[in-house]
């Protein structure tokens, strides 16, 4: 077997303590796939230069190397841009509206980027003073500061002091580097899901502290509503042979070169945003955005504002400037309205209009602003229903639905289920992993109400528990794991039992039930009793045989054999 190797970057900070940060966020990402060297500037250690990418935290630690390493050329380098850590946040975003706050950085550029960035962000609330190094006098009556890790420059005379973090490496730096170390594909939707997850855990620990915050729905809005970064999937990354999946794609493909609106309709869990994906990806628009955006359990006014932008001016809290909306930002290419279903009749009024007219207004504003997008709907609702039930326009269906692809659920495409597994063991996370075939058998026959994605959550969780490369029974998670109340997935196993071993299963049964230990001795002696002699050697075999398949196990202490309830019911289905 042939190890690749790993390739060497480079990371040069002007600081220690931005160093360390920054290259903890790169381990994090991109750990497994790199060897990431460390020089700070300012302790003179000089960098290995054979690295195959030089990552530098900002433009003046770039400056600085040049003038160090003047004659070295540079082939492949990335100089980084940085954003205000997420994970502190919730320590300055409750503050009270209009506090005298200073903000301290390096420098005086860094300390009025930083209040920019919070600004946009949302934290506009505040008033914020910048200060730096070299600033004579501060206002007196200002007791608090606010410092993305430069404690050590807090002026004296103040009182608290809110260390948000050293500035890390954005979204495009991040994706940057992927890109130039040819692993985009494979760690952008690792990258994309643990940043998103950064953004929602500082929303609950908000959400903490007050139910229903304005400052709460501001950071929401501007940093988990629409966050689509681009089209990840292809018709390719779509697996199965089944009749019902090939069909489906078959169509999407035909759609794709057209220009419709489209409406997926399925389950869910069964792939909605990975065919929109792809469908864009297979579109003429296919070079322009694809914007994604989830409907469920958003406010109309926050929606509104998302979707078609703002004037400055148009509501408390709106962004000096104004700001774009997503239907623009989607210009010549593709969204895609996730859990549609769950909009308003208001909105849905809204929509159809752009559906009709191709254009947007702002909030705010009475300039039509003409856009040139295609729309890609999904839902995993009746809509029909709902048309019924007057809780969905019928003249927007019909107008989402000039292109309708409507996906299978898993059950009905259970053949897919080994090529859907094969496809998961692939991936790095899960390789060299294999499946043992009963367990197999378990995982068709399962109905899956979750689908494709409850699926792969189930091996992802069976490949956590299993020590050995092959999943076995032992691996396989109970009711509690699906949190459901129907059949259990291990009611399902088919166990095969020869004679001796059923007769055995039955004889520590007997057994146990009177009370008794269930020795191998005992167990000779019942099962030569129903007309089964075996030897010692025997029954030691047949015992560990019972105890892989997972139907016997062995208590602590001395208190011998015990059935579990796998094995209970492989005894009813025997007798």
């Amino acid at each position: 077997m042939v190890i690749k190797q790993k390739k060497k970057i480079m990371l040069i900070a002007g600081s220690r303590y931005t160093q360390d940060a920054l290259y903890s966020q790169l381990i994090e990402y991109i750990g497994a796939e790199a060897e990431i060297i460390r020089y700070t500037i300012d302790e003179g250690i000089k960098p290995e230069l054979n690295s195959d990418l030089f990552v530098f935290s900002s433009s003046e630690s770039y400056k600085e190397f040049s003038q160090i390493e003047k004659e070295y050329k540079l082939t492949s380098y990335i100089i980084g841009k940085r954003m205000i850590s997420y994970e502190y946040l919730d320590r300055v975003m409750m503050l009270p509206k209009n506090q005298k706050i200073v903000f301290v950085n390096d420098t005086k550029e860094s300390a009025e980027q930083g209040i920019q960035e919070l600004v946009d962000l949302g934290i506009d609330y505040l008033d914020l003073i910048p200060y730096h190094p070299g600033i004579i006098k501060m206002p007196e009556d200002i007791k608090i500061a606010i410092t993305p890790g430069e404690i050590d420059k807090t002026p004296k005379g103040i009182d608290e002091v809110y260390d948000i973090g050293v500035r890390i490496l954005d979204f495009v730096t991040i994706v940057n580097i992927l890109k130039k170390l040819d692993i985009l594909d494979d760690r952008i939707k690792i990258f994309a899901n643990k940043y998103s997850n950064k953004i929602i855990d500082l929303s609950k620990k908000i959400m903490m502290l007050s139910e229903k915050n304005e400052k709460t729905e501001k950071f929401l809005r501007q940093n988990i509503v629409g966050k689509g970064y681009y089209a990840k999937y292809s018709f390719d990354d779509i697996k199965g042979k089944s009749e019902e999946i090939v069909e489906a794609k078959i169509r999407a493909e035909k759609l794709a070169k057209t220009d419709l609106t489209i409406l997926i309709d399925g389950e869910s869990g069964t792939g909605k945003e990975l065919f929109a994906s792809a469908i864009h990806n297979a579109s003429k628009r296919n070079k322009a955005p694809f914007i994604a955006v989830n409907f469920s359990a958003i406010s109309d006014e926050l929606l509104e504002s998302e979707l078609f932008g703002y004037e400055e001016g148009s509501f408390t809290g709106a962004k000096k400037g104004g700001k774009i909306g997503l239907f623009e930002q989607a210009d010549k290419g593709t969204i895609f309205l996730d859990e549609i279903g769950d909009i308003s009749i208001k909105m849905q009024s809204k929509l159809l209009r752009v559906l009709q007219e191709k254009e947007i207004r702002r909030v705010g504003a009475d300039r039509i602003i003409p856009v040139d997008i295609r729309i890609i709907a999904a839902t995993n609702k009746d809509l029909r229903q709902m048309i019924q039930e007057k809780q969905f326009r019928e003249d927007l269906y019909y107008r989402l639905k000039m292109g309708y692809v409507g996906l299978p659920a898993l059950r009905h495409r259970k053949e897919d289920i080994p090529i859907i597994i094969e496809s998961t063991f692939e991936s790095k996370e899960m390789k060299s992993r294999s499946i043992d075939g009963r367990v197999l058998d378990v995982l068709i026959n399962y109905d899956w109400p979750g689908n494709i994605r409850e699926l792969i959550n189930t091996l992802m969780y069976m490949s956590a528990v299993c020590d050995e490369k092959i999943l076995d029974i032992s691996s396989l998670p109970d009711d509690r794991f699906f949190g459901i109340s129907s059949e259990s997935i291990k009611d399902k196993i088919n166990i095969e039992l020869s004679i001796n071993e059923k007769s055995a299963l039955i004889a520590i049964h007997n057994l146990i039930s009177k009370g008794e230990l269930a020795s191998r001795e005992k167990i000779i002696i019942k099962m030569s009793d129903s007309g089964h002699k075996i030897s010692d050697y025997q029954i030691r075999k047949i015992i560990k045989n019972l105890e892989s398949k997972q139907l016997l196990g062995k208590a602590k202490g001395s208190y011998g054999l015990y059935i579990t309830q796998t094995g209970k019911k492989a005894i009813t289905d025997s007798l």
